[in-house]
């Protein structure tokens, strides 16, 4: 294959000797691109700034959020001709055997499942459009809001920041941080981590990750990998943070480890500790019924749902304790 220079036509074998050659018209790689093929966003009709090549000529917005606002405003049948070819090449690319769960498609540059299922009725009939199903695409079972508080919980004996339950007890498990014994038990496990130690785990720790994973895959377990903040919030963790993180590599991991091993694992955001504390029971007791659930996606609607409930309790109070500047200021000339 060769590479023709827009400003000269000399032809070059490989990019990096176009690349090479750009510089010396006294250019920019990046100041190239956009002026011999301008790229430009869908939505706002803006020039796409270049990164890298494979990045630029695979973009059709600036960002997710302007992406999110065409697919519900374009045309219907033209959105849904745009996201067919994206899934297509995205899932042929990284030889996908099955539609990525939410999280996956959050993190990339594929729009959110809820897109899908406007446009396409359900997920599970875009990833028959192209001849697959979900990997993730059972229904959540119905007692899963059922509560589970008082199920005894066996941790780890080298968890080093217990999680709070009302019954629980120590015990060296082979998998993970968190399991459920006798009758309960079917091969389901939870390994908990802090936002820290899950951006190290997947970054510098992902060789040692992947290998306990395959473990798990090996011996017929499965394990939650719950992590105890909201997804939404990782860019204020990461700010807040004493190290600070490459999230996109970090999404770039997670997305690896979700293709990869979603037969074996699925990574949850639960909110908070007090969250993992309610989410870990539901898990391990549910056990086997969650596997091909994508627990994510249906725990962040209880998560919203729970976010309203607070945000419409505390407007009550203030409104019931509410008194007007005009009430406290004639408070000042009240006759005893």
């Amino acid at each position: 294959m060769s590479y023709s220079c827009k400003e000269c036509d000399e032809s070059f074998d490989s990019l990096r000797s176009l690349h090479a050659h750009i510089k010396k018209h006294g250019k920019y790689v990046g100041d190239y691109y956009v002026e011999h093929y301008k790229r430009k966003d869908k939505l706002t009709g803006d020039l796409i700034p270049f990164k890298k090549y494979d990045q630029y000529f695979a973009t059709d917005f600036i960002n997710k959020r302007n992406m999110k606002k065409w697919c519900v405003t374009a045309p219907r049948q033209e959105v849904k001709e745009f996201i067919i070819k994206k899934f297509k090449e995205k899932i042929q690319a990284k030889g996908m055997s099955g539609g990525p769960p939410s999280l996956y498609l959050q993190t990339s540059k594929l729009p959110d499942l809820d897109i899908y299922k406007e446009v396409f009725g359900s997920y599970r009939e875009a990833c028959t459009q192209v001849g697959m199903l979900p990997m993730l695409g059972k229904q959540l079972p119905s007692n899963f809001y059922d509560d589970y508080s008082q199920t005894p919980i066996l941790i780890d004996t080298r968890e080093q920041k217990p999680l709070h339950f009302d019954n629980s007890e120590l015990l060296k498990l082979d998998v993970g941080d968190y399991g459920v014994g006798g009758n309960l038990y079917d091969y389901t496990f939870v390994d908990r981590k802090s936002y820290q130690d899950f951006c190290a785990t997947v970054t510098n720790g992902y060789n040692r990750f992947v290998k306990e994973l395959d473990r798990c895959r090996s011996i017929g377990c499965y394990l939650f990998i719950v992590v105890e903040t909201a997804f939404d919030d990782m860019w204020g963790e990461n700010q807040r943070g004493y190290k600070k993180f490459n999230l996109e590599y970090v999404f770039h991991r997670m997305r690896e480890i979700q293709a990869e091993y979603t037969d074996c694992s699925q990574i949850v955001f639960s909110g908070s500790r007090q969250k993992s504390e309610e989410l870990i029971p539901k898990i391990l007791v549910l056990g086997k019924d969650l596997w091909e659930v994508d627990v994510q996606y249906f725990w962040n609607q209880q998560l919203k749902k729970d976010g309203l409930a607070r945000r419409q309790t505390k407007t009550k109070q203030r409104v019931q304790g509410y008194k007007s500047a005009n009430s406290r200021k004639r408070g000042i000339f009240r006759r005893y």
